[in-house]
């Protein structure tokens, strides 16, 4: 009934921006009175990649940089150098995302684990250059890690939960073409 009205690429993009959303007001509950130890993992950006490698079409650039712009506005980071970078981080997997089809998750795996880690070194080298204060390098470290040990887990949860599969290299998108 719901691809009658809508096609399955909007709804599914509706859902991203939906639980993009729910992660942040998560982020932002204040369920600790004391500062935590450790830094969590950046759910959206492990969403975001799992989502760009396995259907790039349910992600646009578009939606992508909004997300990441709302997200800086929101936590307070410097507007727009996260977001660019997201924007920048999600074209390189969604390029590589015909390649990944046949591999391996590990190889999925490695790909954005190389995509966080280039990301996380350019965002700090950035913010040095520009002399903008920034959190301990401990910490960066430790929500990249945290970040890529999450991977598995959403790449998971969007496979079973959602239906964001790999495409099979006959499949067709709604207009009868290949993507």
């Amino acid at each position: 009934m719901v691809d009658a009205l809508l096609p399955r690429a909007w709804v599914m993009r509706a859902l991203y921006l939906a639980l993009c959303i729910a992660l942040l007001f998560l982020h932002l509950l204040p369920l600790a009175h004391t500062p935590p130890k450790w830094a969590g993992p950046d759910l959206v950006m492990a969403l975001t990649f799992a989502w760009a490698v396995r259907r790039p079409d349910y992600v646009p650039v578009l939606l992508v940089g909004l997300v990441a712009l709302g997200l800086d506005l929101m936590l307070q980071r410097p507007p727009g150098l996260w977001a660019a970078l997201m924007v920048i981080g999600t074209q390189t997997l969604r390029n590589r995302a015909s390649a990944l089809r046949d591999l391996t998750f590990a190889a999925e795996w490695a790909s954005v684990a190389s995509s966080m880690i280039v990301m996380t070194v350019a965002n700090r080298v950035i913010l040095a250059i520009l002399m903008v204060d920034q959190a301990p390098l401990g910490l960066s470290l430790m929500q990249l890690m945290s970040t890529l040990i999450a991977y598995p887990a959403i790449a998971f949860l969007s496979h079973a939960l959602f239906g964001v599969r790999k495409r099979a290299p006959g499949d067709l998108d709604p207009a009868g073409m290949r993507p």
